[in-house]
This record gives structure tokens, C-alpha cells and sequence, in this order.
């Protein structure tokens, strides 16, 4: 007897609160804002060249063909870099992010290059960071062979650089 009195108490209480005017005025919907699109106008109009992985197999080295710009010996481009696998990276600082696009730029004749921004994405497309650099912020590196930064060198520089 005193299961079934609960059990009518609490269905009262309930249609008494769905069939009771609220206190205070409904809210207005959120407005959404839009947002960013995946696919962002800085990689729509790109061509992805496979550099190769990183030597634990884990990052993808793409270059933006239709990125490069010569000016003298110096060349500016964008990169790509996918990681496969985020488990196995350590992003020490860096936020977590599935791939980034960065600009560089490549001194061809003092075989030097410089970071000049990093853009970050998430595995769904979604913008996590973007940085910027000037050149007291990052001074430009030598080259050194068989990384990255050479291969890149080989393929804007037009062919093998001697080091």
C-alpha cells in the first residue's frame, strides 16, 4: 500500500510541474555563430606533394606545390605534417593536434631555413592554434641533410644542394 501512495505522489508532483507556468521567461535560443569551415581558403587552393614519414613513421611531410614564391635565393612555402598515430607522439608544448600547416622559407644559397607561422588542426578539422613569427622570434637554421627541412630544400631549391 505504501508502494502505490509513493507512486501516485511522485506522479502527481510530476504532471503538477509540466502542467505549472514556468517562473521566469523562456530563454531565446543561442544564436550560432558560424564557424570555420574545414576546409579553410588558405588549403583550398593547395597541391599536396609527398615529402615522405618521419623516420619513427608516425608524421606524413607534405608540401603545398602551388604555395611556392621565389624571391631571389630565398623561398617561402607551406607544409603539411599528418600524424598517424596521436598516442605516440609527445606534443611537449604544443597543443595536441592532428596536423599542422606551416610556412617557411628556405635561404636556397646559405642553405638556411626559418619557421614563419604554424597553424594547428584537430582530427575533424577544427582550428586549435595558430602562431606567428617574426625573424627576431625565430632565426633562420642550416639545413641539415637527410631531415626534413632537406628535403623540403631539395624539392623548392629545384634539385640536390651540396652540403
Amino acid at each position: 500500500m505504501f508502494y502505490r501512495v509513493s507512486l501516485l505522489t511522485v506522479t502527481a508532483a510530476l504532471l503538477t510541474a509540466c502542467a505549472s507556468t514556468p517562473s521566469a521567461p523562456p530563454r531565446k535560443p543561442a544564436q550560432l555563430r558560424p564557424q570555420p569551415t574545414p576546409s579553410t581558403p588558405q588549403q583550398a587552393n593547395a597541391d599536396w606533394h609527398n615529402l615522405g614519414v618521419s623516420p619513427n613513421g608516425n608524421i606524413l611531410n607534405e608540401i603545398d606545390k602551388l604555395s611556392l614564391r621565389r624571391q631571389g635565393s630565398v623561398v617561402t612555402f607551406r607544409d603539411k605534417k599528418t600524424i598517424f598515430n596521436m598516442k605516440k607522439e609527445n606534443f611537449l608544448s604544443t597543443p595536441r593536434h592532428k596536423y599542422s600547416i606551416n610556412t617557411w622559407q628556405i635561404d636556397c644559397a646559405s642553405r638556411t631555413f626559418r619557421l614563419t607561422s604554424v597553424t594547428l588542426f584537430d582530427e575533424n578539422s577544427r582550428l586549435v592554434a595558430s602562431y606567428l613569427y617574426n625573424d627576431s622570434q625565430i632565426k633562420p637554421m642550416p639545413v641539415v641533410q637527410n631531415s626534413a627541412s632537406y628535403q623540403q630544400m631539395l624539392f623548392v631549391c629545384g634539385g640536390a644542394q651540396p652540403l
